[in-house]
């Protein structure tokens, strides 16, 4: 196993086998796909979080193939006592926390005033208040280990008007300012924060919304024609991008949110 990883370090650049993540949202789409690629990345340890209890189904394979370095766990990341069962669960496995990864959302598309009163919340709950609530006990372990680094995944709803984008563009504008406001809080630190702002991304979920519609091939040929490439995303192409800024390659990245969105929000 050890000569298998040092020669998956010889074939990518950007070198994350000293490092140890934790991530949100892993059951599905990016954060999958960020799974998947940082644990055959050589990854030092990686905690993922979800609330789908069918964890041991979904990563079957990979748990069998990397089960020291592999801890999925199922809870709800807006409480604050899970918060802390994911973050002690790396912190007592691995000795630290080098990677946060927030990428779990909650997304349901209604017009502002339409939005029920218990979907505004939960979607702030589990956009933004978790990030609060990681920070706070998160922040103190990486100052002691003398840094790290903090990736959100916000959206080009962080930036742009959508119909019906509702609570979820309110919610990744706050992740897209909570970015910002932590990056320069903590520099000092040698922590760094920063947002990866995807545009429409292929996943399970954009499907169910084309069925949704009631008109699947108009939803998905509208998703095209909005990204002036002409096409979404794969979930592993915008996982590259998280594993870049996990290195120490992008040590001089802090406070930005970065747009991986064919365009969209440049038109």
């Amino acid at each position: 196993n050890h000569n298998l990883r040092s020669t998956q370090n010889m074939n990518n650049p950007f070198n994350i086998s000293s490092k140890v993540v934790v991530c949100t949202g892993i059951a599905s789409g990016i954060g999958k796909s960020i799974t998947q690629l940082f644990l055959s990345s050589a990854v030092r340890g990686f905690v993922g979080i979800d609330t789908n209890q069918s964890m041991n189904e979904i990563f079957k394979q990979e748990l069998s193939s990397y089960p020291d370095i592999f801890f999925p766990l199922s809870c709800d990341i807006s409480k604050e006592n899970n918060v802390k069962k994911y973050l002690d669960l790396a912190l007592s496995t691995f000795g630290r926390i080098d990677v946060m990864i927030n990428n779990a959302a909650n997304a349901e598309a209604y017009i502002i005033h339409e939005t029920p009163e218990d979907v505004w919340d939960k979607t702030f709950d589990v956009n933004v208040k978790s990030l609060y609530l990681n920070a706070k006990h998160l922040i103190p372990s990486m100052k002691k280990n003398g840094g790290g680094l903090i990736i959100n995944t916000g959206s080009i709803s962080s930036h742009v008007g959508i119909p019906t984008q509702g609570a979820y563009a309110a919610s990744k504008g706050a992740v897209a300012q909570l970015t910002r406001q932590m990056a320069i809080e903590y520099a000092s630190d040698n922590i760094r924060v920063v947002a990866v702002c995807p545009g429409t991304v292929d996943t399970p979920l954009v499907h169910e919304s084309a069925k949704q519609s009631g008109n699947y091939d108009q939803y998905m040929q509208t998703l095209y024609d909005g990204h002036p490439i002409g096409r979404i995303a794969s979930a592993d192409e915008i996982a590259k991008l998280y594993l870049y800024l996990s290195s120490d390659e992008a040590s001089f990245i802090t406070g930005a949110n970065i747009m991986i969105d064919g365009g969209f929000t440049a038109q």
